[in-house]
C-alpha cells in the first residue's frame, strides 16, 4: 500500500463533527540520499489547532484572515519547505478539505495567501470564489482573525492594490506552453520566486523632475528606476546611463520623460535562466505577474549575484565538511571497521571504501569506540558527533532541493562546522606517509 493511500484510509476514519479538533498523526518517510545509499527517516506532524478551527469556520461559510506563507509554515512548526514537511502539510490539508491560494509550496515565502475549501468539499459555497474575489479587500469585521501571522508582513505584501491601464508590452511566450501560476508540481526555478521580484517597487512618474529621479537613485543606491503610470503600465526606465547620455549630448533633460529609455520586462513565469542574459546586458529586468499584468518588482545584477551565493553557499560548505570528514577517517579505517554499520542496514551491500559511505554512516563510524580510538583525537567525541549530526540533518534538506533559503541558524552551523574541521587538523597526530 502506498503512503498516500494509507493516509487516505486514515483520514476517512477521522471524526468530522462540527467544532471538534481532530488530530492526525502524519508520518512520512524521507529518503536521505547520499552516494548510492538511502536512509529512511520518520517525520511526525499534528494538525495545528488554528488550522483545524480555520477549516471549521470556512465550512460555516466564513472567511478567515490572510497570512504570509512563512507564517502559515510556522503553524506547523516549519521554517522551510522541505519535501517531507510539504507532503505532511498537504496530507493535513487534504484531511481537512483545504487548499491554499496561491499554493504554499510554489508561492514566494513572504507573500500573502488564503486558506480555502477544496472544490467538492461539503458546505463549500466559498470554493467557487474566484482568485480576484479572494484578493479583494474586505472590512475587518467580515474576516475571522483565526490564523496567527505578522500583520506588517501581510500589509507590505498587499500594498499598492490599484487599477491601472494594462501595459502594451507584448506578452512573453514560454516554450512548451504557459506555466499555470501556483501549480504545485512545477519544479522549474521561475524568476517570480526571487525575493527581489516580490519587493515593493520604487518608481517615478514621467512628469517628475529629473532632480526627483536623481534624489531617489542616490537615496536608495539604485542604478535604475522604472517609470510607471499606475502599477501595470510601464513608460520606461531612467538610469544613470540614460541621464548621462542625454546630458553629454546637450539634449533637454528636465523631466523624467526627457531622460527615460525603453524598459526590459519579463513575465514572472519565465525561468531564471531565460532572464539572465537580459540582466547581464542591461543590469536589470522588471518582473510582471503574468496573471494580472502587474509589475511585481525589479531584479538587478546585484540581486542575481546574491541569489547565486544563497543557492551555492550551502553546497560548497557541505562539500568542504564532507571532504574534511573523509580526510579525518582516511587510512585509519578499513573494511573490517565497516562491519559496525551492518547492524543498522544488514541487507545493504557492504561498503568497500570511505567514498561508499553516507554522511550518516560517517557519524556512526566516528561514534563507535573502536574507530574513535584509531583516530587518536584529544577532543570530546560526543561534541564532534553532535555537530556532524546537525550537519547531516541540514544536508538532508539541501540535497532534497528545499525551495527556501537556508536559515541563519543553519548557515551558522555549517560555517562553524567548516571552521571546526579546519582547526581540527592541528590536533591530528602526524602521519607516517612519505612526503
Amino acid at each position: 500500500m502506498s503512503i498516500r493511500l494509507f493516509f487516505s484510509h486514515v483520514n476517512a476514519l477521522l471524526p468530522t463533527g462540527s467544532g471538534q479538533a481532530s488530530w492526525l498523526r502524519v508520518t512520512a518517510y524521507n529518503a536521505q540520499v547520499a552516494s548510492s545509499s538511502i536512509e529512511s527517516v520518520a517525520f511526525e506532524m499534528e494538525i495545528p489547532p488554528k488550522i483545524s478551527i480555520a477549516a471549521q469556520r470556512l465550512k460555516e461559510r466564513h472567511r478567515v484572515n490572510r497570512i504570509t506563507v512563512r507564517d502559515f509554515l510556522r503553524h506547523f512548526g516549519a521554517e522551510r519547505r522541505g519535501s517531507v514537511k510539504v507532503q505532511s502539510i498537504r496530507n493535513i490539508l487534504d484531511s481537512l478539505g483545504l487548499v491554499t491560494d496561491p499554493d504554499f509550496e510554489t508561492a514566494w515565502i513572504d507573500g500573502p495567501m488564503w486558506l480555502r475549501l477544496k472544490d467538492g468539499t461539503e458546505d463549500s459555497d466559498l470554493s467557487c470564489v474566484s482568485t480576484a474575489e479572494m484578493l479583494a479587500p474586505l472590512p475587518d469585521h467580515e474576516i475571522d482573525q483565526v490564523l496567527e501571522g505578522t500583520p506588517s508582513a501581510v500589509a507590505e505584501a498587499e500594498e499598492q492594490v490599484e487599477t491601472a491601464p494594462i501595459s502594451q508590452e507584448p506578452e512573453s511566450q514560454l516554450d512548451g506552453g504557459v506555466y499555470k501560476a501556483g501549480q504545485a508540481d512545477d519544479p522549474t526555478f521561475r524568476i517570480g520566486r526571487l525575493p527581489a521580484a516580490n519587493k515593493k517597487l520604487v518608481s517615478v512618474n514621467q512628469n517628475d523632475s529629473l532632480s526627483t529621479a536623481v534624489t531617489l537613485l542616490l537615496k536608495n543606491d539604485f542604478s535604475q528606476l522604472p517609470v510607471m503610470q499606475g502599477e501595470r503600465e510601464v513608460k520606461g526606465v531612467v538610469t544613470w546611463k540614460s541621464i548621462g547620455s542625454k546630458l553629454s549630448l546637450g539634449a533637454k533633460c528636465d523631466t523624467v520623460a526627457d531622460c527615460r529609455e525603453d524598459a526590459r520586462i519579463v513575465d514572472s513565469n519565465r525561468t531564471l535562466f531565460d532572464a539572465i542574459p537580459t540582466i547581464v546586458d542591461w543590469g536589470y529586468v522588471l518582473v510582471r505577474d503574468q496573471r494580472d499584468r502587474r509589475i511585481m518588482g525589479i531584479v538587478t545584477a546585484s540581486d542575481l549575484s546574491l541569489e547565486f551565493r544563497a543557492l551555492s553557499e550551502p553546497f560548497l560548505l557541505l562539500r568542504e565538511v564532507e571532504l574534511h570528514v573523509r580526510r579525518l577517517l582516511g587510512d585509519k579505517v578499513d573494511a573490517a571497521d565497516f562491519q559496525v554499520l551492518s547492524s543498522v542496514a544488514p541487507s545493504k551491500k557492504p561498503p568497500q571504501n570511505i567514498a561508499d559511505l553516507t554522511f550518516g554512516e560517517y557519524v556512526r563510524l566516528i561514534q563507535h569506540p573502536a574507530v574513535w580510538l584509531k583516530l587518536k583525537l584529544k577532543i570530546d567525541s560526543k561534541v564532534l558527533t553532535e555537530l556532524l549530526d546537525s550537519v547531516r540533518v541540514i544536508r538532508n534538506d539541501v540535497m532534497h532541493f528545499d525551495p527556501d533559503p537556508m536559515t541563519e541558524d543553519e548557515l551558522r552551523t555549517l560555517k562553524l562546522a567548516v571552521r571546526f574541521m579546519q582547526e581540527l587538523y592541528q590536533f591530528l597526530p602526524p602521519t607516517n606517509s612519505p612526503n
